[in-house]
Parts: C-alpha cells; sequence; structure tokens
C-alpha cells in the first residue's frame, strides 16, 4: 500500500471515529433535552439573593391584613390562601424561568462505574465534550421570559400548569415553611425534603410541573438513536426544593414568588450496531430549574383625557 493510500486510509478513520463521537454526544444531548422538562420550577439564584430570608423564632409580628401565626402549618395555609389566589385574580406578571446544567456535574460512566473516581479512557472524549453539549442545549432553552397582562389566562404559565389551582401542598409534604415579617413585608420560605433516587414525588407534584416518567421513556424521539444508542431508563433523585415569597402584609397581596429545584439524573444507555462496543454507560448529570414571578396588581396605563374632564 503507498504512503498516499496509507494517509487515506487514516483520514477516513479519523472521519469515522469523530463522526460515531459525535453520533453519541448528540444522543447525549437529545437525553439532556427530553429530560430537561424533569423540572419545571424554581426561583434563579439571583432572585433568590434578593430576598432576605428568616427563620421564624426570629419574627416580629405586627398589625396586618391577615395576622399569621409562626408554625409551619399556619405560614403554609396563608401562602396557599394567597398563591391560589393568582389564577384567579389575574395580576399582570412578568415571568422567568431558567434551566441549568452545573460545570462539573455531567459524567459519562460505563455501567456500574457511576461512583468511581476514574473514568474509563474509552469515554474521555465523550466527557470532554459534555460541556459543550451541554452549552448548545442550554443556549436554545436555558432562558425564557415575558409579560402576562392584567385580566390574561396565566394558568399556563403559573405553576402547576394547565390546573386552577398553584398550591395544594399539605404540612405532610414539606419540611418546613417559615415567614419573617419586615416592614410592609411578609418574606416566605417553604422548604421540601429531599427524595431519594426514584422515590415518591407525590409532594412536588402539589407545588411544580413534572413530566411522568413513562411519558418520558415512551417518547418517538428516543427510536431516532435506538440503532446506534438505545436509551433504557433513568434515575433521579430531586434535593434542594424550595419556594419562597414575598408578600405585602397590609394587602394580602403577592410581590414575587420564586421557585427552585435539582434533578439530579441518571440515564442508562446502551450502545448498539456500529457503537455495541461501548456496552451500557451511564450519562449522569444535575439539573436546575427555576422560576421567578414579578406581580403587579395596578395598571400603569396612562388615564385618558376623557376620563378626567368633570
Amino acid at each position: 500500500m503507498s504512503a498516499f493510500a496509507g494517509k487515506s486510509v487514516n483520514i477516513e478513520r479519523g472521519k469515522t471515529l469523530m463522526k460515531r463521537k459525535l453520533t453519541v454526544l448528540m444522543a447525549i444531548m437529545l437525553v439532556f433535552a427530553m429530560l430537561v422538562c424533569l423540572a419545571s420550577c424554581g426561583s434563579s439564584d439571583d432572585a433568590a439573593d434578593d430576598v432576605e430570608v428568616f427563620t421564624t423564632d426570629e419574627a416580629v409580628y405586627t398589625e396586618s391584613a391577615t395576622p399569621v401565626g409562626n408554625t409551619s402549618e399556619e405560614v403554609l395555609n396563608y401562602f396557599n390562601g394567597i398563591v391560589n389566589d393568582l389564577k384567579a385574580s389575574k395580576p399582570a406578571m412578568y415571568y422567568r424561568y431558567e434551566k441549568n446544567v452545573p460545570d462539573g456535574s455531567i459524567k459519562v460512566t460505563k455501567a456500574g462505574q457511576e461512583k468511581a473516581e476514574e473514568i474509563d479512557a474509552s469515554l474521555s472524549a465523550i466527557n470532554d465534550g459534555a460541556k459543550g453539549v451541554k452549552n448548545m442545549i442550554l443556549s436554545d432553552i436555558g432562558e425564557q421570559s415575558g409579560d402576562i397582562a392584567m385580566g390574561a389566562d396565566n394558568s399556563e404559565y403559573l405553576l402547576v400548569k394547565g390546573e386552577s389551582w398553584v398550591s395544594q401542598l399539605t404540612i405532610g409534604d414539606i419540611d418546613y415553611a417559615s415567614m419573617k415579617e419586615i416592614g410592609d413585608n411578609y418574606f416566605i420560605e417553604i422548604m421540601f425534603n429531599d427524595i431519594e433516587t426514584n422515590g415518591d414525588d407525590s409532594a412536588l407534584r402539589k407545588a411544580f410541573d413534572l413530566r411522568d416518567k413513562e411519558e418520558i421513556l415512551a417518547s418517538d424521539e428516543f427510536a431516532k438513536t435506538a440503532e446506534y444508542l438505545k436509551f433504557n431508563d433513568y434515575d433521579v433523585a430531586y434535593s434542594g426544593c424550595k419556594i419562597t415569597a414575598t408578600v405585602n402584609r397590609l394587602t394580602n397581596e403577592l410581590v414575587n414568588l420564586n421557585y427552585y429545584k435539582a434533578a439530579n439524573v441518571t440515564a442508562h444507555m446502551t450502545g448498539a450496531g456500529t457503537f455495541a462496543d461501548y456496552g451500557d454507560i451511564s450519562v449522569i448529570f444535575t439539573l436546575e430549574d427555576t422560576a421567578y414571578y414579578e406581580i403587579k396588581w395596578e395598571s400603569n396605563l396612562p388615564v385618558s383625557p376623557l376620563e378626567t374632564e368633570a
């Protein structure tokens, strides 16, 4: 074989290898895109930093439109009444949804080696490209925002989407609820218990949007990757879920509403066809899903001169 022919063969092999790696990366990207709706909730870090949260032990209560006790149950019941009024009263709102996969949280491993410190050398290129894949996905779905006019239907923007209510939480669904009164505002924090892998997520469904696992696994999109990478199943654990809110205590009107949730996902995949030598692999990542609402109860539209005439 001539040197030129040998070089051509090497080039073709290089192209094949590159195509192979790119194909697997695209399949992993598809997993991210499909699983990203696991968590439709949450306050952005910036929004959360604007709200100072205190425990009920430090609360000092003064005269309010609705005085609230300092137990978790009393705070939660008050919150439910205030937040569920949003879909009925339909105030003007600004909303922002954000999704993020923190740097360093993505890892592709051989099945059974999810907790190993060293990653199989055959997967090193995929792991090196994981950050770029994440950035490609988040550039399209990382943030959505907009405004809702006063009186407009907001049921598809507020959690839980499509329902007439926003929260059906009971005291047994949460870790604690706390409130602090400062000036004219109540500052509320509702914290959830962490949920172990594939644990009962019924409490989250009373305040957050979650897709059903069966719906995700049955998606037609996964059929497109089946010839080279089969998506088998996934495990998910939730941590750090919380809701924070600011309420004008003199009017019982919400000022802002924040949600945060982190889903720790392990997707189980198997190489197929020409990629069968990858065998069973796991794609591990953390998905942070956040949402922020700024509520406006009065319109700032200019008054018509006709309305000011005597």
